[in-house]
C-alpha cells in the first residue's frame, strides 16, 4: 500500500521504528539469486572524444543526446566500490553499502550489474528514512534494499531490451523499459550506462528501487 505521496509505507514504517528501537535482525549471507541470461558484452573501439556528464561527473559520449555510453572508459580498471566512491554524487549509496556491510561482496571478482541511486534520488525519500536504514537493527531491510539494485551478472545497456524482466540478487524480479537508447528500470530512469568496473558494470539512475514488502 502507498501513501498519497507514492512511497511504501514499509519505508515510513522503517524511519519511525528507528525512533523506537527496532528488534535486531541478524545476518551474514549475502543473497545472489540469479538469472540465466547470456550477456555478448560489445566494445567500442573507435576512439570517440568523450565529454563529461555535469550531473554524475561521469564521462559520456558527446556524440549522441543521451548518457547511454557502451564505449564509456571510467572505472575500467576499478572495482564496483572503487567506481562508486570517486563519484561524490553516489555517496549516500556508499553509505548505506557500507552500513549494509556488502563491501567485501561488490569487491569480488564475480560479475555484477549495480543500478546506483544519485543523491538526489535517496533525497526524494521520505525524510529519515536513510538515517532509519543505518540505525542497529535494521541491517536486514538495508541489504534487501541495496540488493534490489544489483543483478548477479553482467547486463549492459546493449543487453536490454523492452520489456525485460531481470531478477534482482534480492530475489524479486525489476522491468526494464527500453525507447531508442533510453532505458528504464524498475521505473527509474538510467541517467548514465555502462560505466565499467573490473567486476561488472554500474547504471546510474535517478529513483530508488524500493523492494516489495514481505
Amino acid at each position: 500500500m502507498k501513501t498519497k505521496h507514492g512511497y511504501p509505507l514499509f519505508i515510513i514504517a522503517i524511519a519511525s521504528m528507528s525512533l523506537l528501537g527496532c528488534a535486531s535482525s541478524d545476518t551474514n549471507t549475502d543473497t545472489t539469486t540469479g538469472t540465466t541470461l547470456e550477456s555478448e558484452i560489445k566494445e567500442d573501439t573507435s576512439g570517440s572524444k568523450k565529454a563529461m556528464d555535469p550531473d554524475t561527473d561521469m564521462t559520456a559520449e558527446d556524440t549522441t543526446d543521451t548518457n547511454v555510453s557502451a564505449s564509456n572508459q571510467i572505472g575500467r580498471e576499478m572495482n564496483i566500490v572503487a567506481l562508486v566512491q570517486q563519484n561524490p554524487n553516489l555517496s549516500t549509496f556508499l553509505e548505506l553499502i557500507k552500513a549494509a556491510n556488502m563491501i567485501v561482496t561488490l569487491e569480488s571478482p564475480a560479475p555484477y550489474t549495480v543500478f546506483a541511486p544519485t543523491n538526489q534520488a535517496f533525497a526524494a525519500l521520505p525524510a529519515g528514512t536513510v538515517e532509519a536504514f543505518k540505525q542497529p537493527g535494521n541491517e536486514l531491510e538495508l541489504r534487501r534494499l541495496i540488493q534490489s539494485h544489483i543483478l548477479p551478472n553482467r547486463i549492459t545497456s546493449a543487453d536490454i531490451r523492452d520489456n525485460m524482466p531481470m531478477k534482482t540478487a534480492q530475489g524479486e524480479e525489476v522491468i526494464a523499459r527500453r525507447k531508442g537508447q533510453t532505458f528504464t528500470v524498475g521505473g527509474a530512469t538510467v541517467l548514465t550506462a555502462d560505466v565499467n568496473a573490473s567486476n561488472g558494470v554500474v547504471h546510474i539512475i535517478d529513483k530508488v528501487l524500493v523492494p516489495p514488502k514481505e
